[in-house]
């Protein structure tokens, strides 16, 4: 009973602090369901109703685009040029900052998996397979991945890269890793009964893995770290003191090297504030009430700015 309550002041006490961090506005009525962000001040929010919603000024003002098409995922690599998937699976490009967009044509279907080192370079995902350009959308080429699907990317430069998995066929294998800019992968994590959703870096060295393990037919929420470039990987959390009642983590990003956050699939966020070496919990109905943002639908991005969208609109950021 002791630790218990102490274990209860402590998660208050962050919790506090945590609601002092975010500040929330909201911009539209509608659902917001993915985001790109190039910079601090500068990104692009898609919502559930075919719109758009763009930022210069770190989300002082927004301006409404309609682009007739619902984006489930973006990926901008500047101000004119960013890449899209729709919620029909159809892939799409912009070099005019968002107001028109272009059909992709792709050599085989593809999943909600985009990511481009810079307006040439990137990949979408596909089942089984990713595909790569290396000249914008000209020409694609199609790299098999040894039957699992990635779920997410990230480049620590040029030919050093990451990729994770949230596919069941994978097992032990949900971190590879790529020395040579994509062409080949190799699996670099033998953590069983682990599938991730989401990786990122905070320097060359050091990077995170979000998503969960499978404990019996039960989600748990887990994190994985590496301080090597990727090359190896350890459990970073797992053991959850509450019931995370079968969640996932979705999405993982840091501001810096020292704070971080982790969103779930539904209420159960996590952030750090000393470089994970331990997360605060943001779960029970009390401490969600201090939360900017919880609901199924969610999206974080940003970089020194992070910022944390959803439901009826609201962009909640940490800066």
């Amino acid at each position: 009973m002791k630790s218990s309550f102490f274990f209860t002041l402590l998660l208050l006490a962050s919790m506090s602090n945590f609601a002092q961090i975010f500040e929330s506005s909201a911009v539209t009525d509608n659902t917001f369901v993915t985001s790109s962000f190039i910079n601090d001040n500068e990104g692009w929010l898609a919502d559930n109703n075919a719109m758009l919603f763009h930022t210069k000024n770190a989300g002082l003002t927004w301006d409404s685009i309609s682009v007739s098409k619902n984006f489930v995922k973006l990926d901008f690599a500047d101000a004119l040029i960013g890449y899209g998937i729709s919620s029909d699976g159809g892939a799409y490009k912009t070099t005019d900052g968002s107001y028109t967009w272009t059909y992709l044509y792709l050599p085989g279907n593809i999943s909600k998996v985009l990511y481009f080192l810079d307006s040439k370079n990137g990949f979408i995902g596909g089942y089984q397979m990713i595909f790569k350009t290396t000249d914008g959308d000209t020409t694609w080429e199609t790299i098999n991945t040894e039957d699992v699907s990635f779920s997410d990317f990230y480049f620590t430069s040029s030919l050093i890269g990451i990729a994770v998995v949230n596919d069941d066929a994978a097992n032990n294998r949900c971190v590879w890793r790529t020395i040579d800019g994509g062409s080949s992968w190799k699996n670099v994590c033998n953590a069983t009964d682990y599938l991730m959703n989401a990786v990122w870096f905070t320097n060359e060295n050091t990077g995170w893995a979000a998503g969960y393990c499978d404990r019996g037919g039960i989600m748990e929420p887990s994190i994985l770290n590496t301080i090597d470039g990727g090359q190896t990987w350890n459990i970073a959390y797992g053991n959850w003191p509450v019931d995370s009642k079968g969640e996932a983590f979705s999405d993982i990003r840091f501001r810096n090297e020292k704070e971080g956050y982790a969103i779930s699939r539904f209420a159960y966020d996590v952030y750090t504030t000393d470089g994970g070496a331990s997360w605060n919990l943001i779960h029970d109905s009390e401490t969600l009430g201090l939360s900017p943002l919880y609901g199924v639908y969610k999206t974080l991005d940003g970089y020194n700015n992070l910022y944390l969208s959803g439901e009826n609109g609201n962009v909640a950021m940490w800066k």
